[in-house]
């Protein structure tokens, strides 16, 4: 049964200090309710004022979704009464949002973009002795309240729980490229994920972390509203909590109104006119975007769409880390291959991301230049990243502390006359014309060196040795 998909996306904005007042939005490690004031606690008197830095980010990101900035915007009070938000209402966009139109290309298929507009984060809520609907208590920690959000709703183009993910991927990715969020700040990006199927009625699920979340989510629900349609139930409209550890979603309330809110306009805001050069100057600063520099690392460095997918969609520092590495080591098609092929693939083994790691390019391009000057062999190498991961050592160091240079030709060639003196018999097949022979004798000096030399040249020495007896 065909599902239909929008998401309102809530983005927090990489700035110093919080939508409406001066104190910071530096607060993962912070006490709670210690980074507070009288405007973000809403105490009467109080009186907010825009970040324009926040601002500037909203008519960024509105310009990279192909969306219309307004002229004239204002904000207004979303009046609920819930305790993540202390004064009773939130400052918000309706009426007028910063931003409406837009698409971004997901696989080739248009989703729409309905609006974008900034507002303010409630308080975070901390559940104790259960979930959001067992909890014995809850608490509520302020010092979220006031951070500055820009939301992104989409139009119900989505078409799978997939797509969903592969969109969400790449906004995440054009949000990273223009400086506009930090994504590994926690709760950096939630998602509201509004679904139904044919025949039921829309469900909202609220507040999703992770992209493998929603698309769980999503995945429930869909299964969830098909299984009550096929069997003649109804759909409610309502609102949902998913639970991460379970996979299922739960009813929280019925699905609120917009006119529920009560929505007037913010009268200690007046309207804020945005002027057209400064959002060209903006559009003109713009920095790269994804899609934008898949092209240039084809034309650039000559790498296959391919492996220049992979880096720049794995993420920013991906991309600039491959960039760097460039700049170190001659042939970018050899950085690209490593990267691609061992270097992701070992992180990923680690369960780790390149942040988290302690590669960089310096210690990365030296592995490469082991194998140029045949140091070590790339049968090697290719064993060896995966220490320099786990480790993040310099390679070099690594073959020094285990001995793992390539042996000398003279050494090596030791060892294939001890080989070939053991294997009398396979000495016989080869010279009467079992050519498979020499393959098992290269085999066997390969497993006796333990990749401390090429097998190229233990077959140059094999043959070679095999002629003279």
């Amino acid at each position: 049964m065909k599902a239909t998909i929008g998401l309102e996306i809530h983005v927090q904005l990489d700035t110093l200090s919080k939508l409406f007042c001066s104190c910071s939005t530096d607060i993962d490690d912070a006490e709670p309710n210690s980074v507070v004031c009288p405007i973000c606690l809403g105490y009467p008197g109080s009186k907010p004022m825009v970040n324009r830095r926040a601002l500037e980010h909203g008519v960024v990101i509105a310009q990279a979704l192909n969306s219309k900035v307004m002229h004239v915007i204002r904000f207004s009070r979303k009046n609920y009464f819930y305790p993540d938000m202390s004064k009773n209402f939130q400052i918000t966009q309706y009426e007028v949002p910063l931003a409406e139109g837009g698409y971004l290309l997901v696989g080739g298929h248009r989703i729409g973009i309905t609006r974008v507009h900034l507002e303010e984060d409630p308080a975070k809520l901390v559940h104790v002795g259960g979930g959001i609907t067992s909890a014995r208590e809850t608490l509520i920690d302020y010092n979220r309240a006031g951070v500055p959000l820009v939301e992104i709703v989409t139009d119900p183009d989505i078409g799978s729980t997939e797509e969903a993910r592969d969109f969400l991927k790449k906004l995440s990715l054009i949000l990273e490229h223009l400086g506009a969020y930090d994504p590994h700040k926690e709760g950096s990006l939630r998602v509201d994920a509004n679904v139904s199927v044919e025949g039921g009625n829309r469900v909202e699920v609220k507040n999703i972390t992770g992209f493998r979340n929603v698309e769980k989510a999503l995945n429930y629900e869909v299964v969830r509203q098909t299984s009550a349609v096929n069997m003649g139930m109804l759909v409610v409209r309502e609102t949902r909590h998913f639970d991460a550890e379970t996979g299922v979603t739960s009813t929280l309330r019925l699905k609120e109104q917009e006119e529920d809110y009560g929505y007037i306009a913010e009268p200690d805001l007046t309207q804020i006119h945005i002027a057209s050069d400064w959002v060209a100057a903006l559009k003109a600063s713009m920095p790269e975007l994804p899609d934008q520099r898949i092209q240039r690392l084809v034309g650039e460095y000559g790498i296959t769409r391919f492996q220049s997918d992979i880096i720049v969609n794995t993420g920013l520092r991906m991309s600039e880390f491959y960039e760097e590495s460039c700049k170190l080591y001659p042939d970018s098609k050899n950085v690209a291959n490593w990267l691609v092929t061992y270097l992701l693939k070992s992180l990923n083994f680690e369960g780790m991301s390149l942040e988290e790691s302690n590669v960089r390019p310096e210690t990365f391009t030296e592995l490469l230049v082991l194998i140029d000057e045949e140091t070590i062999s790339e049968r090697l190498a290719k064993e060896l990243i995966k220490d320099y991961v786990k480790t993040g050592k310099s390679p070099r160091t690594i073959v020094e502390e285990k001995n793992l240079a390539l042996l000398p030709v003279d050494e090596l060639r030791v060892v294939v006359s001890e080989v070939v003196a053991e294997n009398s018999k396979a000495v016989e097949d080869y010279r009467s014309g079992k050519a498979k022979a020499a393959e098992y004798l290269i085999g066997q000096v390969l497993r006796r060196v333990r990749a401390r030399a090429s097998a190229g040249i233990v077959r140059e020495l094999v043959l070679e040795a095999l002629k003279e007896n």
